[in-house]
C-alpha cells in the first residue's frame, strides 16, 4: 500500500512563495529592532522613561521584534517544505508559527502607542522642564539622556535655556564655585563633537549670562520639548506601521496556508504485485 498526495495546485506556488517573502520580514523585523536598540541616534528615544520609574514600553517593542525576526529565520523552512511535500503537519505548524508572528506585530504597535500616550497633552514639555530643573546631574541616568537629545536635536532644556536658571544643576555648580549657566550640550557644537563628548565651538559659551549677546550667538536658544515630541512620534508611527502591515501580511499567508492545508488529499493506493 503507497500513500499519494494531491490537490493545492497554484496554492502551493503562493504559500511558497509567501515562506520566502517571510524569511524577508524575518530580516525587516531583526533590522527595526537592532536599528532602534544600537543607532545613538535613536536608541536614547528608549530610555525616555527610566525602567525604575514606569516601563519602558517602546525598547519592549523593539525586543519583541528582534526576537520575532530571530525566530522566523528558525521556522521560515516550514511553510516552504510543508508546500512543496503537501505535508499537512508541516503546513499547522507554520500556521501556529504565523499566529504568533501576527500577535507579536499586534503586541509591537500596541506597545508604541501605549508609549506615545504618556507624551501626550503637553506632557513631554512638563517631563522635560522637570528633568532639567530637577533632576540632571542628580540622577544618573538623566544627564547622559538630556545632553543626548540637546546634541541632537540642537536645543536646550524643555522650553529653552532659562529652565537650567535656578535648577539644581546650576545651585550646585554655584556651590562648587564653577560658574556655568548651560550644559556644554546645549552649546552650538563643532563637526568633532559627540553626543557623550561635546565640542562647543565656543569653549566659554557655558559662561556666558543668559540674556548676553554672546550666550545668544553661541548657544541653541530653542527648548527641546517641540522639536523632541515631533521626532519621537516619527519614531513611534515607524513601529505602529511596521507593526500593522507585518500583521495584515501574515494573516494573508495565514488564510493561503489554511486553504492549502484544506485542498491537500491524501490516498492510500493498494497495488497488486504480478
Amino acid at each position: 500500500m503507497a500513500t499519494e498526495k494531491d490537490g493545492g495546485g497554484c496554492l502551493r506556488v503562493a504559500v511558497s512563495t509567501f515562506s520566502v517573502y517571510y524569511w524577508l520580514s524575518a530580516l525587516g523585523h531583526i533590522f527595526i529592532g537592532l536599528w532602534m536598540l544600537l543607532d545613538p541616534k535613536r536608541n536614547y528615544i528608549l530610555d525616555l522613561v527610566h525602567f525604575s520609574e514606569n516601563d519602558p514600553l517602546l525598547k519592549a517593542s523593539a525586543y519583541i521584534s528582534l526576537v520575532t525576526g530571530c525566530a522566523q529565520l528558525l521556522v521560515g523552512f516550514l511553510g516552504l517544505c510543508g508546500a512543496v511535500n503537501r505535508s499537512r503537519f508541516l503546513l499547522i505548524l507554520f500556521s501556529l508559527f504565523l499566529v504568533c508572528t501576527v500577535l507579536a506585530d499586534i503586541a509591537m504597535g500596541t506597545l508604541s502607542l501605549f508609549y506615545k500616550d504618556k507624551f501626550s497633552n503637553n506632557y513631554m514639555e512638563v517631563y522635560l522642564k522637570n528633568l532639567t530643573y530637577n533632576r540632571y546631574s542628580r540622577d544618573r541616568w538623566v544627564l547622559p539622556l538630556l545632553d543626548t537629545i540637546q546634541f541632537y536635536h540642537q536645543c536646550c532644556g524643555g522650553e529653552g535655556p532659562m529652565d537650567y536658571e535656578s535648577s539644581f544643576w546650576y545651585i550646585t555648580n554655584t556651590l562648587r564655585g564653577t560658574r556655568s549657566f548651560v550644559p556644554p550640550s546645549c552649546c552650538k557644537q563643532a563637526q568633532v563633537g559627540r553626543a557623550w563628548q561635546p565640542v562647543p565651538i565656543d569653549p566659554m559659551c557655558t559662561t556666558y549670562h543668559y540674556r548676553s549677546k554672546a550666550f545668544e550667538s553661541s548657544v541653541n536658544n530653542v527648548g527641546c520639548s517641540e522639536r523632541l515630541q515631533s521626532w519621537f512620534n516619527e519614531q513611534i508611527w515607524i513601529f505602529v506601521a511596521f507593526g500593522a502591515g507585518s500583521a495584515f501580511t501574515m494573516i494573508l499567508g495565514l488564510f493561503l496556508t489554511v486553504c492549502l492545508i484544506s485542498r491537500i488529499r491524501i490516498y492510500h493506493v493498494i497495488r497488486d504485485d504480478y
